[in-house]
Parts: structure tokens; C-alpha cells; sequence
């Protein structure tokens, strides 16, 4: 009879045990697809358990860190506002004394009025080109992300720059379908194809390579003018960064932009010195093709 009633309250104490361990299994399963909408962007709030077991512990221990990620988050974004609109106030206030600077030159008869028009269009191309790159760190541009073909954005951007550059050559390579804002990402392809054109003799070449997995798009475009100096590589993607030995070209903000928007679209851009000449590699997630598409 002892045995019977012992045996009985065995049972009873697993099946607790295992009601328990199904809750908090269940609970952790919950909690780990809260996260995953979180960090994807598509959940809420986790919100905190009045509980006071180990499964609770995790859960506020997550909400917390996801409260400390928001709280950075936006002390980051107001601090990229305010940079973004002091850039907008010191442009704004310099483009109307360049203008200004334009119509006297044109005015005036001297022989280095072709010059000084050259140098003030400088100045409106670089603080054109700031403006945007800041607007774009501080999340001032809303980008569509749409299904692309990486193949015909990067031939259509190239055919806009060829005529500049006719005796340059693109071979391009493989294909690749991406979620992305087309017209961001045709600047970013646009920009590297410029840089590649300018630091490459007549007849070069660059080769764009393309290769998709389940998971990510790899690119890679290369040159075949030299490459550039070892202690250079590090600082392509610096805003006005500019080798000795190279000729002045733009603003020198192209790379930067090139790689604020690769960042945008949560991808990743590397700078390395390849066979002939500079090797930009290129990696963007897959990111539901088959959603946008349908």
C-alpha cells in the first residue's frame, strides 16, 4: 500500500516537473523569437515578467538589453540629426556667397576667369556632396527596398558613365537578384565604376563579379590600374582622404558615400589590392526575395 501511495506521488512529482520544463521551454521559445523580430526589425517591445524563476531572469535580462540598445540608438540618431543639420545651416549660408563669387567671375574679363569658375564649382560639388553623405549617416533619406537585378542595375549605370570614359571596358560576371533601393545602390556602383575609370590608364578594364548563395550576394569589381599604396588601403572610405601621388578627383567623398550606403542596405565593403590593380569586395544579405516579389 506504501509503495502504491509513494509510486503515486513520484508521478505527481514528474508530471509537475514536466509541465514545468514544457512552460519554461515554451516561454524560451517565445522570448527567442522576440529577439529574432526585434534584431530583424518587425517586433515590439519584450516586455518584462513579474515571475521570480530563472526563466524570468532571462526574460528581463533581454528586455533590459533591449531597452539599453533603444536608449543608444537614439542618442546616436539625435546626435547624427544635430551634425546633419549644422551641415545643412553651413551649406545653406555658403552657397549664396558662391553663386554671388559665380556671377562676378563670369562678369569679369580677366584671363583666369575659366579657373576661378572651375575652383567654385569644386566648392558647390564637395558641399553638394557632404550635405548628402550626412543627410544619409542621419537616416535623412527613406529608402525602398525593392526586388533588383544586380546584374542589369550595375550594366544600366555603367552605360551612363561610358560615354566619359569610351575607351574603358567593363566585363561584368555572373548575376545576382537583391532586396534594395535602386537608385542608392546604382549611385554606389556608379561611384566605385567613377573611381575605378579615373585611376586606370586608356584601355583599362574592370571586372565585376557577381555570386549569390541562400543567403548573401558576394560582388567583387577590380581594376586593372595598379592598385594603391599598402598604407593607403585603410583609408579609402575616409571622407576626403586622397593618395600623394594620386590627381585631384572630385570631392573625395565617393568612397565614403559608396560605403554609408552599403551600410544602409546591412551589407559590408572591403578595399584590397587584387592581381592588377584595386579590389573593392562587396557583401548584402538576401533579404525576402520571395515576399517582395510576390
Amino acid at each position: 500500500m506504501v509503495g502504491y501511495i509513494l509510486s503515486g506521488i513520484l508521478f505527481v512529482i514528474l508530471a509537475v516537473l514536466a509541465v514545468r520544463h514544457f512552460l519554461d521551454n515554451r516561454r524560451l521559445r517565445t522570448l527567442s523569437e522576440q529577439m529574432e523580430d526585434y534584431l530583424t526589425g518587425h517586433g515590439g517591445t519584450i516586455p518584462l515578467s513579474l515571475k521570480e524563476d530563472t526563466v524570468a531572469q532571462v526574460e528581463n535580462a533581454a528586455a533590459e538589453m533591449q531597452n539599453r540598445i533603444q536608449v543608444t540608438e537614439e542618442r546616436f540618431r539625435q546626435e547624427a540629426q544635430r551634425t546633419s543639420d549644422l551641415t545643412a545651416d553651413i551649406s545653406h549660408q555658403l552657397k549664396t556667397p558662391l553663386a554671388s563669387l559665380r556671377l562676378f567671375c563670369e562678369m569679369d574679363e580677366s584671363t583666369h576667369c575659366e579657373q576661378q569658375i572651375s575652383q567654385i564649382e569644386r566648392m558647390e560639388t564637395l558641399i553638394s556632396s557632404l550635405l548628402r553623405l550626412e543627410k544619409l549617416c542621419a537616416d535623412g533619406y527613406e529608402l525602398v527596398f525593392d526586388a533588383c537585378d544586380l546584374r542589369a542595375l550595375i550594366d544600366e549605370n555603367w552605360r551612363q558613365l561610358q560615354p566619359l570614359w569610351p575607351d574603358r571596358t567593363l566585363i561584368l560576371e555572373g548575376e545576382a537578384k537583391i532586396r534594395c533601393d535602386a537608385r542608392w545602390m546604382g549611385e554606389a556602383f556608379r561611384n566605385l565604376m567613377k573611381n575605378a575609370c579615373e585611376h586606370t590608364a586608356e584601355g583599362g578594364q574592370i571586372r565585376v563579379r557577381l555570386e549569390q548563395t541562400d543567403r548573401t550576394v558576394y560582388c567583387t569589381l577590380e581594376d586593372n590600374g595598379g592598385g594603391a599604396a599598402p598604407k593607403d588601403l585603410p583609408h579609402l572610405f575616409e571622407r576626403f582622404y586622397r593618395a600623394e601621388d594620386q590627381p585631384v578627383h572630385g570631392a573625395g567623398l565617393g568612397l565614403a558615400i559608396v560605403k554609408e550606403i552599403i551600410y544602409r542596405h546591412h551589407g559590408h565593403i572591403t578595399a584590397e589590392n587584387g592581381t592588377e590593380g584595386l579590389k573593392f569586395t562587396i557583401s548584402l544579405p538576401v533579404m525576402d526575395l520571395k515576399l517582395t516579389e510576390s
